[in-house]
């Protein structure tokens, strides 16, 4: 079961992305996005969070739609991330994380290592590209010439790689900056690591 976030930061413009939403079996939005998907007239299921961020003529327009959650101890696409897996949705797309604000776009990807934790798949979104995290060792699909980052937060984790301009060999990633901007030579690319572990793989756009 696949349900789609809408978080209220930089909505996607991207016509790909935004028929992909246009035909998600299953809406969450966070409720500063509703905004976007009111405008492009797309079917939303469940607005969700603390309610501080919507106006006054969209909460009423889908008051029926509305779950308040006022709990300033997490944010509003957590809200959203795990009342989804509550209805037992196991996978998830992301859109609208990222952009706006710096600290927010961080936040936000960091969070998605604890929730891949608990369900089958995630992916994050953007015009740009897309993280999605991974369980080694693995084969990722991509495409001939796509740009490829790939984050790990374990300094002892060591990491190999085939069918990247740039090979791994068995290297540890002290740094975010430490394994950016690769490139795939074929259709997929493999990773392993000298201890199973969840890494984060960025995907940019052609």
């Amino acid at each position: 079961m696949k349900a789609y976030i809408i978080a209220n930061g930089a909505f996607p413009k991207k016509k790909f992305l935004i028929n992909e939403l246009k035909n998600a079996p299953f809406v969450i939005v966070c409720d500063g996005a509703i905004k976007h998907i009111d405008r492009l007239n797309i079917r939303v299921d469940v607005i969700i969070g603390d309610l501080d961020s919507i106006n006054k003529k969209l909460k009423e327009k889908y008051f029926k739609k509305i779950v308040y959650i006022p709990d300033q101890m997490s944010n509003d696409l957590s809200k959203a991330f795990y009342y989804g897996l509550n209805l037992g949705f196991d996978e998830f797309i992301i859109l609208g994380a990222t952009g706006k604000r710096e600290d927010h776009t961080l936040g936000n990807i960091s969070l998605l290592l604890l929730y891949a934790k608990s369900c089958k798949n995630i992916i994050m979104k953007s015009d740009y590209g897309e993280f999605e995290v991974v369980k080694t060792p693995c084969k990722i699909s991509s495409v001939k010439g796509q740009q490829i980052s790939i984050f790990c937060f374990d300094p002892h984790i060591k990491i190999s790689s085939k069918n990247l301009k740039y090979p791994l060999k068995e290297l540890s990633l002290p740094l975010l900056a430490s394994a950016t901007l690769n490139e795939a030579l074929e259709d997929n690319f493999y990773i392993k690591t000298n201890k199973v572990c969840e890494l984060l793989i960025y995907k940019k756009y052609l």
